[in-house]
């Protein structure tokens, strides 16, 4: 391989790497908002008619327009520095003081956290910074031996998701927790009939059948968000 043929190909990994990193950066917004007739999450935020996994002040004030009383949020430790925003995506302008005083002005809101860092240690990070606001969380756990620790931090009842395993030997350990819910990818709902909790399937911006809870970008509460 020449030098030049080298460097081209250096150059179009270079590119293909970066427009791979655009597309999920930037991914396609909500042309459209539909109502559904289930208990829903808003997901990464909520969608923006511009854009998903925004996580920022934007999608969680139109979440709240919509009727959510359930916003996931995605949470990084950045340093010793809790941040919000997804893994590979830039750091959301919304910072954790902003997200407090937002719940103080919706109080019938709850956030669901998502940490794409160590998740105990970030939800003890959030509850030093949280307070008294520790139940306004519903923390997501990702192994049924972080439910005992997650619990004792005083945060209420976690939902388990199962999108970090490969397989389904955690539903046993699950089925004995008392776990708010349960949530799984959407290609995974065959698993549904042997999980003792309530399902969410994530993430689905069409209607569905089967009296799932979704996580979604794009749905709606058609009456008034998940209690």
């Amino acid at each position: 391989m020449t030098q030049r043929t080298r460097m081209l190909s250096v150059a179009l990994v270079g590119a293909v790497g970066l427009l791979a990193w655009q597309s999920r950066a930037e991914p396609d917004g909500c042309p459209v908002y539909i109502p559904a007739d289930v208990p829903l999450i808003a997901h990464a935020g909520g969608g923006l008619p511009d854009k998903t996994y925004a996580n920022n002040r934007a999608a969680l004030d139109l979440a709240a327009k919509h009727g959510f009383t359930m916003i996931e949020i995605d949470f990084m430790d950045i340093d010793g520095r809790l941040a919000i925003g997804h893994d590979g995506m830039p750091e959301s302008s919304l910072t954790i003081d902003a997200l407090l005083q937002w719940l103080d002005a919706h109080p019938g809101v709850s956030v669901v956290t998502d940490f794409k860092t160590d998740n105990l240690e970030g939800l003890a990070m959030l509850k030093r910074l949280a307070g008294e606001r520790i139940t306004r969380f519903i923390p997501q756990i990702y192994h049924p031996d972080q439910f005992e620790p997650v619990t004792a931090l005083g945060y209420p009842a976690p939902i388990f998701t199962a999108y970090r395993w490969g397989d389904d030997s955690w539903i046993d350990w699950a089925n004995r927790l008392p776990l708010r819910a349960v949530t799984m990818p959407k290609d995974r709902k065959h698993l549904a009939p042997r999980i003792e909790h309530r399902v969410f399937l994530h993430t689905v911006n069409e209607p569905m059948e089967g009296g799932f809870g979704l996580y979604t970008d794009c749905l709606v509460p058609s009456r008034g968000g998940l209690t």
